[in-house]
């Protein structure tokens, strides 16, 4: 694991237990998804799901709620998974992280 996603994972590791709400801009669509945190798991091989191509991934483990105009959907399997092949931006500070990917733009904050 390199610097920029070791420090990624650690501020995701120091959240277990709280709430956090990601954003998740990808190909001009943007979704929230807020996620009670339990654990954070590192995979270097993450098979192919849907229509992502397999890769590393950290995948957060916890129940959650993708918020949309309908209403909040259940996450399915209490778990989501962010492909970290091609990160090549990260920020972070106590309450928040962004980070770029070549398939995506995240942002992560803790909620009160």
């Amino acid at each position: 694991m390199n610097n920029e996603l070791n420090a990624v994972n650690q501020w995701l590791e120091n959240q277990v237990g709280q709430t956090i709400l990601i954003r998740k801009e990808e190909q001009g669509d943007l979704d929230e998804t807020r996620v009670q945190l339990e654990a954070v798991e590192y995979s270097e091989h993450v098979p192919a799901r849907d229509e992502y191509a397999e890769g590393s991934s950290l995948i957060l483990h916890g129940p959650g709620h993708v918020i949309s105009e309908k209403g909040d959907i259940p996450l399915p399997r209490n778990t989501f998974q962010i492909y970290v092949d091609g990160l090549h931006e990260t920020e972070t500070d106590e309450s928040r992280i962004n980070l770029t990917t070549d398939r995506a733009k995240y942002l992560i904050f803790k909620l009160p």
